[in-house]
């Protein structure tokens, strides 16, 4: 057992078990914190995903005291009588104290790779291998109890500089591998449609991206060209990304997006005509599932389009609120997909098409008196909507808070809680007519390279037809 917990029993209402669960995601954030606390601080930094663009921010969770002051938050006072700092003792060379520490401090598991990442560095070619692991156990409801599905995916990837490779200013070019094996909990455990973690996906292997971007006008201005995982830059929640269930990754209710594991061939364009508006639009091959083939294999219609076009929009509108430059978006998405659908009468229709839009706000920024260290905490919400006709999921709600920095000297942990609604299609004539997650989580930067998150979701009516499930997970995070 993963967890020693109390199994809650589910009625026909569903609804009061929101405050329920509520209560237990917010106490593993709690746990969470206060089980961090008690260890040093070792400068750490989070091991994340390859990222196309700018990694977000971090944040995390307040009191509701603290919220409700959040507006007019002051940083804390400094201390009234500076501390004698005592010089450290530094490792003998060569000592098993010396090893460790280098150990311990290092960016990544396996260092320098004897000098081979620093020389590709001042060529402007930086290697990156990451691994995510997680297991997790249902204790209650869903489909099955007492089995642990374990899971991983692996990434290996190259992000270059053209100014340094070839002095050809403003180009970056990425490419990463992937690969994902072990057990779906969503589909084993939970039987959910909203999944359990955003990794959590069927056994693969394949070239996942490979693009090239270009900023243009002093980076007002970028395109992109390749084989791109649209998560990266579309329905991108800066807030929502720490989060495990697959839903804060993009909105569920998108149901054809070119995203993890189903990247796709295409091009982006992204312009600021002023600071704070951004204008943002793609074009993607809707045939995701045919154009992705495995390494070992070839796909000459790769490229045809047989089944359509995948158009996307943003307009977002960016702010810093005085005086604590508290930054906040607004962005409103809109696709459409050409291709042929099946409704769940049986007829075809010619197109399918849907929107969403999310607010993401920094609630409250301040500083440790320690360390000068800053925390931020942030909160978002969403709403998506598309054609229930065509999809089971055709409504969608989701917000949540996260709190970056919760503990002084331990600026990258993160913690946060979470819920996110999904409407089920009528059509779909699901015995239950949405489905709800509610999610609390840690996560420990234990060291640069690695990082271990506990996580708790209660799920209510999964999938529209099973009983209440209760889901913890532990994901670890290693960087080599």
């Amino acid at each position: 057992m993963l967890f020693k917990v109390l199994c809650l029993n589910d009625d026909a209402s569903g609804m009061p078990y929101f405050a329920e669960a509520l209560v237990i995601a917010a106490a593993l954030a709690a746990v969470g914190a206060c089980g961090a606390a008690q260890s040093a601080p070792l400068a750490p930094s989070s091991v994340n995903r390859p990222a196309a663009n700018s990694a977000a921010p971090a944040a995390s969770q307040p009191s509701t005291s603290e919220l409700l002051s959040a507006g007019i938050a002051q940083s804390p006072a400094p201390m009234a009588a500076p501390m004698r700092s005592v010089p450290a003792s530094r490792p003998a060379p060569g000592s098993f104290d010396q090893f460790a520490h280098n150990m311990l401090t290092r960016d990544a598991l396996m260092g320098s790779w004897w000098g081979a990442r620093s020389n590709l560095g001042a060529h402007g070619i930086t290697p990156q291998i990451t691994l995510l692991q997680a297991a997790s156990e249902n204790f209650s409801g869903g489909i099955r109890t007492n089995r642990i599905d374990w899971r991983y995916r692996l990434d290996v990837s190259l992000t270059m500089d053209t100014k340094r490779l070839f002095g050809w200013k403003g180009g970056t070019g990425f490419v990463d591998f992937m690969a994902h094996g072990g057990q779906n909990p969503a589909n084993d455990l939970v039987g959910e449609l909203q999944a359990i973690s955003a990794i959590d996906q069927n056994p693969a292997t394949r070239l996942d991206q490979i693009w090239y971007r270009q900023n243009l006008l002093n980076k007002a201005l970028w395109f992109k060209l390749g084989r791109i995982d649209t998560t990266y830059d579309f329905d991108h929640i800066r807030d929502a990304q720490v989060f495990l269930n697959g839903s804060f990754g993009f909105a569920p209710s998108i149901f054809v997006f070119p995203s993890y594991p189903f990247s796709a061939w295409g091009g982006e364009v992204l312009w600021h005509p002023i600071p704070a508006v951004t204008l943002h639009g793609g074009l993607f091959d809707g045939n995701t599932e045919n154009t992705l083939p495995d390494v070992a294999s070839t796909n000459p219609n790769a490229l045809e389009n047989p089944y359509g076009i995948f158009a996307l929009v943003e307009e977002s509108l960016n702010w810093r609120i005085a005086p604590h430059k508290l930054s906040g978006t607004l962005t409103l998405g809109q696709w459409y997909h050409s291709g042929s659908f099946q409704r769940y009468s049986g007829s075809s229709a010619q197109g399918a098409q849907g929107f969403y839009g999310y607010l993401d706000q920094t609630l409250w920024k301040f500083g440790h008196p320690k360390d000068h260290s800053a925390s931020r905490i942030g909160g978002f919400l969403q709403y998506a909507w598309a054609n229930d006709q065509l999809t089971e999921i055709d409504q969608n709600i989701s917000g949540g808070l996260r709190w970056a920095g919760p503990i002084p000297g331990r600026s990258d942990d993160n913690t946060g809680i979470s819920a996110t609604w999904a409407h089920l299609s009528p059509y779909a004539q699901t015995p239950y007519s949405y489905e709800l997650g509610i999610e609390g989580f840690y996560i420990a930067q234990i060291t640069p390279w690695l990082s271990i998150q506990p996580d708790l979701q209660y799920i209510i009516h999964p999938g529209g037809t099973y009983q209440n499930a209760l889901v913890a997970t532990i994901q670890v995070g290693l960087a080599f």
